[in-house]
């Protein structure tokens, strides 16, 4: 099995042709700019629908009164926002679209594919060298290897043991192997191919898209015009909801969504089936983060610090980071991350610096005013 060999100098002949349609009537072009829209209303649906229904208030933040009485812009001002942005969102994606020309495209697997087999087979090769360099003979480790595998098996099995790792320690051993690729090194280029080269491409999607998203939303907190001007809007929400996880300025949106999600996709190379996947995850896991519950089979909050819990303290008048603060600018808001992970948080030592009591504590004390006046409201009525 491991002597089987593919001629590497003729690479294979390919021709391009468009993947089909995932739906018969609509492109995967658009249907990658309706999915984030359709996964934003049915996830805060959903979310409104439990709020309705009151089922699991014990896993609420906030308390029914506290969104009556803390949010200082109406549910009908949000939904508006929402309905808007997106609408200019889809004409931009539309229009980027037409001018790139967006579409993926197959054929070309097995010439990908053989293009990473040479890539393992010139590294195969240059594993003597390392040896070498290391004082060690590749080609006496490796026939040292084989008698000793040799007298350690049934005889009916001699000769095939260890003969992948001499493969790789001492290439030339073994007859056949200079002029071809082997089938471990199909196998390995297969598993780059189509596991860790999409996973790559995702890491480097999800790290920029962070690491733009944290960036751009801290100074929008410390410098005082741009919060004025455009991130305030977004904090008239101190009781955070899915409906208005999105509730930004078109600027914002422009700025955070719009151009960070279009370099995330550029910088990674993500296929238009991939963007799909990643912009509708982005969408519900924002969405999720503005939910108001911390649920504990929510799968969008399991095993990351970056989840409801966090940013909700990032809504709060209280979210300070109160060990640091800039005198010639904001008070440092605490927890700026935004949909996958706190790194740039813990790099820049923003994450919020008070103990989960104090943080009960606090919480607890919104609850009771909103509870104080909203008594206070029933008894003037």
């Amino acid at each position: 099995m491991a002597n089987e060999t593919y001629d590497f100098h003729l690479l294979p002949v390919y021709t391009l042709k468009p993947v089909p349609q995932l739906v018969p009537w609509l492109s995967d072009f658009h249907l990658s700019l309706l999915l984030p829209v359709t996964a934003y209303w049915l996830v805060s649906f959903i979310f409104w629908y439990i709020d309705k229904k009151d089922y699991w208030a014990q896993y609420r933040i906030h308390t029914p009164e506290e969104f009556k009485q803390r949010n200082r812009v109406t549910v009908g001002e949000v939904l508006r926002s929402i309905l808007l942005q997106q609408a200019v969102q889809t004409a931009l994606g539309l229009s980027l679209g037409y001018l790139t020309d967006a579409g993926d495209f197959q054929g070309r697997e097995d010439y990908d594919i053989a293009i990473w087999a040479g890539r393992v087979h010139r590294a195969r090769d240059a594993v003597p060298w390392i040896l070498a360099l290391l004082g060690i003979n590749a080609k006496t480790l490796a026939s040292n290897l084989q008698m000793y595998a040799m007298s350690m098996v049934h005889p009916t099995t001699t000769g095939k043991p260890m003969v992948l790792l001499n493969s790789i320690i001492y290439p030339h051993l073994a007859d056949g192997l200079d002029y071809g690729f082997t089938t471990w090194e199909i196998w390995i280029a297969k598993t780059i191919y189509w596991v860790l080269e999409p996973a790559a491409r995702f890491g480097i999607a999800i790290f920029f898209s962070d690491s733009w998203q944290y960036f751009w939303h801290r100074a929008m907190h410390s410098n005082k015009w741009m919060f004025r001007n455009i991130h305030a809007h977004h904090h008239k929400i101190y009781v955070p909801y899915a409906f208005g996880a999105f509730y930004n300025t078109l600027t914002e949106a422009f700025i955070l969504d719009t151009i960070g999600t279009t370099l995330s996709l550029m910088l990674s190379g993500l296929t238009i089936r991939q963007t799909m996947f990643f912009s509708t995850i982005s969408v519900m896991k924002g969405v999720d983060d503005h939910c108001g519950y911390r649920l504990p089979w929510d799968p969008l909050q399991w095993g990351n610090e970056q989840n409801t819990a966090f940013h909700d303290v990032h809504h709060q008048s209280w979210g300070i980071k109160t060990s640091w603060t800039n005198p010639l600018a904001l008070p440092l808001q605490s927890n700026y991350s935004q949909l996958y992970t706190t790194f740039w948080d813990h790099v820049c030592n923003t994450i919020c610096d008070k103990s989960e009591e104090e943080v009960a504590q606090l919480y607890e004390k919104g609850r009771a005013l909103a509870r104080q006046k909203a008594e206070m409201d029933k008894k003037v009525m």
